[in-house]
């Protein structure tokens, strides 16, 4: 084979897998049952596909040197922004406070801002530009975007009007069309990118018009089809960033293209129009059985996350991936670049961390720290606003990495529209509507896979479509020892790195499978296989946080079934499940589910050997309410332990904190005025005993009225109260003492509380 047809081969491979890529992630995703997660096979396209063309990249240099090297430098400003926001990254990874996760991303099919994802984003941007050869190419590019925008655009429509027929396979639902990206916030953020390219190549390169109706019929088709999905998709920020991008580009075109009224309007109103009409057609019903309405997003994975704990001990589980209001994740974020506060110890501030950040993917573990107050425990994994995040994350160097890649970019537009005609106009113009439209929206949201890979496209249109066009004469002498043995190093490491990097992911592939066989069996009532098949996930993906909390809730179930049957052989369960998280936690220490899950396990492991195992159970419940300071439950749940354990100063002063915490944020804490209840009584202090049981039954009844189910932990301390206040009653006013104890046994009757009555009242 001669080295022009190897050429040729290469780089049709070379784009292929970039086409591809593009092409297919927006489009695949799975079901909870085959791999676990559905964003697992957009996050192993992307590295895998990053991989090959890292391989590539070396070996299209060697074959092309003179065109590799002159695209490097007639597009070097828009590089020097790219590596310069993947340097931000690796200096930011550098002093993470969680090394691994920030390197690899905190969970699996959830890395969209780790390392290793926006290393994959540079590899595949650098390498497009490096081997853009001819303007087909972008041609190319821009319909691969086109054709996959639609399609997930026609997906989602399926799903608003026939939801039996196409399902989200998606971790909940709720009456939104989320396309294949699994949230209706992701399917408005990409479709505003996806829509607004396809607009500038169909009315700026290829010059469609009303003239040309085979095109222009095809195009109003699929312009409608998206823009109907983006409106459908009820997410306010992408509609809104869409509008303004879409009316910037339709009045550039009327200046700058086509001054026609009536082809204004066809052109640009029509599809508009009719994805109004489309937005009001009603839809066939189907009843949506795990929507939250106060939740917009959710990472859990399970639809159910009950366990059997005590009421007095245990406590919730916690969705590490749920998402709050704006407003508080603002508030928290202000907070935190105020005061750059420490893990674990919120009262010491580590400002050196305004320059490097907390680590890519590390704001989960911030938000709980500076969040208002608040009772329940939603905790959000990303700031909702750019810079915000980007300066906590990555810190002062992060943010002027972004700030230089803007500047670049629209240095480069203005400098392109002043030298252009009417024609390159538009389309410069369009480009940097839509790098201001994105911004607008990030303003209020946040990035995935899916649109962080799209905007990286738009940033790779704005370079090729902005470059210089010089002819570089570049002298390489390819028989120099040092050029050769520099060829040569490069591709090893190359070769290497892209191994290492597909061998991680096979394993986090292999250990999705096996996650969702294992969910899957699970479902099914085949628990031993179930656990078998978790179990291979954990062993395959040691860090993952989703594999540990089914492996762990399906252990803590089978644990409590045994200790109602055998309590011995019960016993023998918590050692292993404690083995099995006390690795996880070594791994990420700061995981919120394995915090609680060891605190739970320690505790029943005190139970059984208290001289062991209190101290460091103790410990546990304080390491987990100093993970998350702001939350009410976990402040109350540490002095009921406290003082179930005999530490009873610390256990009132735990509780007053509570109290505070309760009284500053308009909350109910009946758990907290209970606890101090008790607290009074032992130490002999009876009128301030009866005080605080009667604030309980307050606080509990308030409580109910809010959310009125029996599932409601205030019914416990409603019946706890009252009993306390009975006994106390029954040697001074025995009538009172009957209402008491009355009202107990009714409420626990009613809320199936009864073994928390006294057995002589039950």
């Amino acid at each position: 084979m001669n080295i022009d047809k190897f050429r040729k081969i290469t780089n049709i491979v070379n784009e292929s897998i970039y086409l591809f890529v593009v092409f297919s992630i927006p489009l695949i995703f799975s079901p909870e049952e085959f791999f676990g997660f559905y964003q697992l096979p957009k996050e192993s396209m992307l590295h895998f596909g990053a991989n090959l063309l890292l391989v590539l990249l070396p070996i299209i240099f060697i074959l092309n040197p003179h065109k590799f090297i002159s695209n490097i430098l007639n597009n070097r400003l828009i590089l020097y922004a790219i590596l310069l926001i993947l340097f931000s990254y690796v200096i930011s990874t550098l002093f993470s406070i969680t090394i691994l996760g920030s390197l690899w991303g905190r969970e699996y099919g959830m890395s969209s801002y780790s390392l290793q994802t926006f290393f994959s984003f540079s590899i595949i941007s650098i390498n497009i530009i490096a081997t853009n050869f001819d303007t087909s190419q972008i041609r190319r590019l821009f319909l691969t975007i086109f054709a996959s925008s639609t399609l997930v655009a026609i997906i989602a429509i399926l799903q608003n009007f026939l939801p039996s027929i196409f399902q989200t396979f998606t971790f909940y639902q709720q009456n939104r069309i989320v396309g294949t990206l699994g949230n209706p916030i992701y399917l408005g953020s990409f479709l505003l990118i996806g829509n607004l390219l396809s607009v500038i190549y169909f009315y700026g390169f290829s010059e469609i018009s009303t003239k040309n109706k085979y095109n222009y019929y095809l195009f109003l088709l699929a312009s409608t089809i998206q823009i109907s999905a983006i409106l459908l998709s009820l997410s306010s920020g992408p509609i809104i960033s869409f509008l303004i991008g879409y009316a910037g580009i339709a009045i550039s075109y009327y200046y700058l293209k086509n001054r026609s009224i009536k082809d204004f309007i066809i052109l640009f109103l029509t599809p508009f129009l009719i994805g109004l009409i489309i937005l009001g057609i009603p839809k066939y019903g189907v009843e949506e059985e795990y929507f939250d309405e106060k939740v917009e997003r959710s990472g859990s994975l399970s639809k159910e996350l009950e366990l059997s704990i005590d009421i007095e001990s245990g406590v919730n589980i916690l969705s590490p991936n749920s998402f709050n209001y704006r407003g508080e994740n603002w508030i928290g974020a202000l907070k935190i670049l105020q005061n750059w506060p420490t893990v674990l110890d919120n009262s010491n501030s580590n400002y050196w961390r305004a320059f490097v950040g907390y680590g890519p993917d590390t704001y989960v573990y911030l938000y709980p720290i500076t969040v208002p107050i608040q009772e329940k425990i939603i905790i959000s994994s990303h700031a909702h606003n750019l810079f915000f995040n980007i300066l906590i994350e990555n810190g002062i160097i992060g943010l002027a990495s972004i700030i230089f890649l803007i500047w670049i970019s629209f240095k480069r537009l203005k400098n392109k529209f002043l030298s252009s005609n009417n024609s390159l106009k538009f389309i410069v113009l369009s480009l940097g509507i839509i790098i201001i439209s994105r911004f607008i929206e990030q303003m209020f949201g946040l990035a995935v896979i899916n649109d962080l890979l799209y905007f990286y496209l738009l940033i790779v249109f704005i370079s090729l479509i902005t470059k210089e066009k010089l002819e570089r004469k570049i002298n390489l002498n390819f028989e120099s020892i040092v050029l050769r043995s520099g060829l040569m190093l490069t591709i090893s490491i190359s070769i290497a790195l892209s191994t290492i990097l597909i061998i991680k992911d096979y394993n986090s592939t292999l250990s999705g499978f096996y996650f969702g066989k294992g969910i899957s069996q699970i479902n099914n009532g085949e628990i031993d296989k179930g656990i078998r098949n978790l179990d291979s996930a954990r062993q395959l993906n040691k860090r993952s946080e989703y594999i540990q909390t089914e492996l762990f809730k399906i252990s803590y179930k089978v644990y409590n079934y045994e200790n109602q049957r055998d309590s011995f052989r019960a016993g023998e369960l918590l050692p292993a499940m404690y083995s099995t998280l006390i690795e996880h936690e070594a791994l990420e220490p700061y995981a919120f589910n394995t915090q609680n899950f060891l605190t739970q396990v320690t505790w029943n492991m005190s139970l059984r050997k208290p001289e062991v195992f209190m101290e460091e159970a103790i410990g546990r419940y304080i390491r987990l309410r100093n993970l998350m300071p702001q939350y009410l439950n976990p402040q109350e749940i540490l002095a009921n332990v406290l003082v179930g354990v005999g530490e009873l100063d610390l256990g009132k002063q735990e509780a007053e904190l509570g109290i505070m915490m309760a009284e500053s944020s308009d909350l109910w804490t009946p758990q907290s005025w209970w606890v101090l209840g008790e607290v009074e009584k032992i130490n002999g202090n009876l009128n301030k005993a009866i005080e605080a049981f009667e604030k309980s039954v307050i606080h509990s009844q308030r409580k109910i009225d809010d959310y009125n189910s029996f599932e409601n932990r205030a019914y416990a301390f409603l019946v706890l109260s009252h009993q306390s206040l009975g006994l106390i009653y029954e040697f001074t006013d025995i009538e009172k003492a009957i209402f008491h104890i009355g009202e107990a046994q009714k409420h626990a009757y009613n809320s199936a509380n009864v073994l928390l009555l006294e057995k002589r009242f039950q």
